[in-house]
This record gives C-alpha cells, structure tokens and sequence, in this order.
C-alpha cells in the first residue's frame, strides 16, 4: 500500500512542478536535487534512530512524516518550500525503506528469504503502477489531490504499522 501512496504524487510531479509551483525544466531539476538530500541525510540517520526508538515507531514516524511533508506540499505554491518539503519526504522514503527491508528479512525464515523478497518486490512494482494510473486519474479532478491522497496512504500505512508492528518487533 505504501508504494500506491508513493506513485501518486510522483506519476504526475513534473506537471505539479510545472502548475502549481510555476517551476521550468531548471528548476524542476534543482527541486529534485534538493529532495535528493533528504535520503542522503535518511540513509545515515536510519541506523541511529531506529536503535533508539526501534522499528516499530521508526516505521510508524516515517510514515507520518511521508504524510505531513505531502500534505503539505499538496497546499503549497511556493517552489522552495516545496523543495524542503520533497527533501523531508525523500528523507521519509529511505527510512521506511531501509527499516521495513531489514524488518522483513529479519523475520523471514531463511529457506523463505528469497521468496518473500521476490514476492515483496512484485507487489511493490504492482502497487506503483495502481498508483500511477490512480494518480493520473486524481489529476483529472485537481492537480494537487494525488498528492494529498499519497499523504492519506501514508496515514492510513501509519495506522496499520502501529496496529502490526508492535507483535514483531525485533529490539
């Protein structure tokens, strides 16, 4: 489901950038530029944030930030706060990625290992193309509701990590 959520404001960004933010071809790549810090700052702070709070509240933080920084962005018209706002849910992505990745193979029988990845990543590639056709579609109505709606999925994604998460969690 969080990869539905993440497809929805992605599959149409550029026409977000280009509309709502006012943004050329130029400023479009400083944007992603800029969101692209925000993994790198995810990609070292994971580790330590997660040994301090564990996976399940990691995983239920990111999430709510994934949702706040794209409900926000759903509002904004400004492109640099919509940079910042990127940032923060780049930043977002990487956490849930790296702990939701080291969760599920840390909890995956060995002989299953493989499979479960196989069968993480297919679902993971069907959930991104829903949510780009859901996205396109969203678009239709308003330019800023698929990003609203990633945020909702976000939300919702929280919900249900905070309800499952707590059985397995590894700390």
């Amino acid at each position: 489901m969080a990869s539905i959520g993440y497809m929805l404001p992605f599959s149409i960004l550029v026409i977000f950038a280009q509309e709502q933010l006012g943004v050329d071809g130029v400023g479009y790549g400083l944007i992603l530029a800029v969101s692209a810090l925000g993994g790198l700052v995810g990609s070292f702070a994971t580790a330590r944030i997660r040994s301090r709070i564990g996976y399940r509240w990691t995983i239920v933080a990111s999430l709510l930030t994934g949702a706040a920084s794209l409900l926000a962005l759903a509002v904004t018209g400004n492109a640099v706060v919509a940079s910042v706002l990127l940032a923060i849910y780049i930043l977002h992505a990487v956490v849930w990625g790296i702990c939701a990745t080291s969760l599920r193979q840390r909890l995956a029988p060995d002989a299953l290992l493989g499979r479960v990845n196989a069968a993480s990543r297919v679902l993971g590639l069907i959930a991104l193309a829903l949510g780009s056709l859901i996205g396109g579609l969203l678009a239709g109505v308003h330019l800023a509701l698929p990003v609203a709606m990633g945020g909702a999925v976000f939300v919702i994604c929280a919900g249900f990590a905070l309800a499952v998460v707590r059985t397995i969690d590894t700390d």
